[in-house]
């Protein structure tokens, strides 16, 4: 499982490559559009690129101290679709929930409602 800075890694790279093959980034300019809350600074980003390239969430062509030359593989794209099912099945529960929540409340108010009129009937004060 990846962490927060290489899913933010790989989201950045995803979206710079997303029509083209292999593409030259300046590892400044990652680190440049990264996440302030990270912290991700130059030597994350080199660890973070090789760990996508030895889980196989991206190819490598060359990496150096100040460029690498990448592209995003199908598994590194299919991370942010399955993230995106997960978000909207999510939504989708918490409206279910709703829904549940209220009927289960008008159904319980009128059988208490029911069961009070029953008392009061049986106790003669209606």
């Amino acid at each position: 499982m990846l962490d927060k800075r290489c899913l933010s890694v790989l989201e950045y790279l995803d979206k710079e490559c997303l029509n083209c093959g292999y593409k030259v980034f300046e590892i400044e300019e990652i680190v440049s559009f990264m996440p302030k809350v990270y912290g991700i600074d130059k030597e994350n980003v080199l660890e973070c690129i090789k760990t996508l390239a030895e889980n196989g969430y991206i190819s490598v062509k060359y990496i150096d101290d100040s460029e690498v030359c990448l592209t995003p593989l199908s598994k590194g794209r299919v991370v942010f679709e399955n993230k995106l099912d997960e978000e909207i099945e999510k939504t989708r529960a918490e409206k279910r929930y709703f829904w549940y929540s209220f009927f289960g409340a008008i159904i319980g108010s009128a059988v208490v409602s029911v069961i009070v009129f029953l008392i009061l009937l049986l106790a003669g004060k209606l």
